[in-house]
């Protein structure tokens, strides 16, 4: 998979901009706020029509515009095909060679795209959530039918929540609707779970290595921390159903669910010690650098080809042996 061409209209800093791309490396080089980590944002933009960065999509519009643009053409290896997204205030649409997607999900696994940047430093040292969302943007273009999964199980819990706000003060609650709407929402997230769980596991086939050609040592691995531990699908429903009904008073007092996909988190461990706590600034970088590298190679494994790899700002916080 190669970019060959990107276009950019009043996108952030760019008015124009029209780029030709090798089919190797590229590198962009220039003074601070010249606009290279935009190019690089734009390109993941293109392939899941929203930034890594938690940013509105009207703040990708350059000042004084009222939409803004990005096109590219992508080379599969046996054809090639035109994408784009763009931008109002108000809308958004997306095209595949002039086609206009209606479905995100059925667009943003097309172009498969991993991103490392000073951003994600905060995958460490932010909350659960930020980890979430980075992790299911990668699983979304590693398992075509992700998306919907996440998609439907956030309606169940939406309305999950909803069930248990309304019968928050009341003793007798009729649950033949509740047992119902969870029966449903419990085999979404063991779905989820089983899809992170082997996410998790790929990843470290491939992490500890990479980490110790960076740092020099390894026993690096990527925790995936859920309530429920089993890779068993019949076995992990019924130990989640149990959870859940263990909990159910305390759910309908604070009138939420309290576990599920959606509370879960993710860590690194460094000899068996959370790198949140105890690592550095370099090792944090380094861990997050190795994470990037071993998705390469599991979307490698997964799909044959190799994903577009986006490095913004790779070097910081590494002394020069480890840059080299």
């Amino acid at each position: 998979m190669k970019i060959k061409s990107l276009v950019l209209r009043n996108y952030r800093n760019y008015e124009t901009l029209d780029i030709e791309l090798s089919p190797g490396l590229n590198i962009f080089i220039g003074d601070n706020a010249q606009g290279k980590s935009n190019v690089l944002e734009s390109i993941f933009v293109l392939a899941l029509t929203k930034s890594y960065m938690n940013v509105k999509e009207q703040n990708l519009i350059k000042d004084g515009c009222n939409y803004s643009l990005v096109k590219s053409t992508v080379d599969f290896g046996n054809m090639e095909n035109t994408f784009e997204v763009a931008f109002t205030n108000c809308t958004k649409k997306i095209k595949i060679n002039k086609n206009e997607v209606k479905k995100f999900n059925e667009y943003i696994s097309r172009i498969k795209v991993l991103i490392f940047s000073p951003y994600n430093v905060n995958f460490v040292k932010d909350g659960p959530n930020v980890r979430r969302k980075s992790v299911n943007i990668v699983i979304s273009q590693l398992y075509d039918d992700y998306v919907k999964l996440l998609q439907s199980y956030n309606v169940l819990l939406k309305k999950r929540n909803q069930f248990l706000k309304s019968v928050r003060y009341i003793d007798d609650v009729n649950r033949f609707y509740f047992n119902n709407l969870n029966d449903r929402f419990c085999n979404l997230a063991v779905e989820i779970i089983l899809k992170r769980n082997e996410f998790v596991f790929s990843i470290n086939k491939y992490l500890s290595g990479i980490y110790k050609e960076i740092m020099g040592f390894d026993n690096l691995t990527f925790n995936y921390a859920n309530n429920v531990y089993e890779n068993d699908f019949n076995i992990l429903l019924n130990k989640f159903k149990k959870k859940l009904d263990s909990i159910f008073d305390r759910e309908k007092m604070y009138g939420m669910t309290l576990i599920g996909p959606h509370r879960d988190d993710f860590s690194f461990l460094l000899d068996g010690k959370d790198l949140s706590i105890y690592g550095s600034q370099g090792q944090i970088r380094a861990a997050i650098l190795a994470l990037k590298l071993s998705e390469v190679f599991l979307f490698k494994e997964k799909h044959g080809d190799y994903p577009i790899l986006l490095l913004d700002d790779i070097f910081s916080e590494l002394d020069v042996e480890k840059r080299n």
